[in-house]
């Protein structure tokens, strides 16, 4: 068997046309030569490189993602003394600052409204009767982990809750403290 510098043998391969892969999870380089008639043809080497990626080379389809969607969904990370984040997955969701009212309810009970959140994806608006009166609400979900958080305000039909149009609740059970 030939060697080469830097290179390594590791197995035999089948197939005798040239083959590259890259894996990003064991960080190494797997390839074959071809032609057949060359004294290396059948042979799979290792060669050893450093890599910056954890993303897998091949993904699956997801199906919690629309099909229309592409590229990665980034995250913003907020800079603030106290943030709210995601308690199932702990993406930063709003600033402590941007608390307009701690005195709301939700599903599960406490929950605040906010002048602004971040790293959420939102659904499709519907009207609901509140205690407040009639709305139209969109639910509001972690962008990460995709875990419903809360909803935003759309519309308020009633002149005394028009303040809390475009503003955002986010349930404090649904909520952790990220340091």
């Amino acid at each position: 068997m030939t060697t080469y510098p830097g290179l390594h043998p590791h197995s035999r391969s089948t197939n005798s046309r040239s083959v590259l892969i890259a894996s990003s999870r064991a960080s190494r380089l797997l390839l074959s030569t071809s032609p057949p008639t060359s004294p290396v043809a059948d042979t799979l080497f290792v060669l050893e490189t450093p890599t910056t990626c954890t993303a897998p080379l091949v993904t699956t389809p997801r199906p919690d993602r629309s099909p229309g969607i592409m590229g990665l969904a980034y995250n913003t990370y907020l800079n603030s003394s106290k943030i709210y984040g995601c308690k199932t997955c702990k993406a930063h969701l709003a600033n402590h600052e941007d608390i307009i009212s701690r005195n709301f309810r939700g599903q599960h009970g406490k929950a605040y409204l906010f002048h602004s959140v971040v790293n959420i994806d939102t659904g499709a608006p519907n009207e609901r009767n509140m205690t407040t009166g009639r709305h139209v609400v969109r639910d509001i979900a972690c962008r990460q982990c995709k875990e419903t958080v809360g909803w935003k305000y759309d519309k308020a039909y009633e002149p005394s809750e028009k303040y809390k149009e475009g503003k955002f609740i986010l349930e404090a059970e649904l909520l952790c403290n990220v340091t």
